[in-house]
């Protein structure tokens, strides 16, 4: 993989996607809070009813909308962690279990 894709990046002016910070998930810049969780609770929350009213929409419409939108988040605006550095040549892999074949 090449070395681009384990940068930070800047989503939006608050939301940032950073392969060292909750495993390149989208957060809030400067917090380990998850965007895609309080997208989550958008859904239940409230105000869904003032957003229901406003766009003349069926509630289950708006919140099967917010919920896509925090799978997106999740799945599609992540970011790659980088991998754990490799061992060391002739470095054991751990110990093997018993009935399975060793590599």
């Amino acid at each position: 993989m090449s070395e681009e894709q384990y940068q930070r990046v800047e989503l939006g002016q608050y939301i940032v996607a950073d392969p060292y910070i909750c495993h390149g998930k989208p957060t809030f810049k400067g917090t380990r809070k998850l965007v895609h969780l309080v997208v989550e609770d958008l859904a239940d929350s409230e105000f869904l009813d003032e957003l229901v009213e406003q766009y003349d929409l069926p509630k289950e419409a708006v919140r099967e909308a917010v919920r896509l939108a925090a799978q997106a988040l999740r799945e599609y605006f992540s970011v790659p962690h980088p991998p754990p550095e490799p061992l060391p040549p002739g470095e054991p892999l751990g110990e093997a279990v018993p009935g399975e074949a060793v590599a």
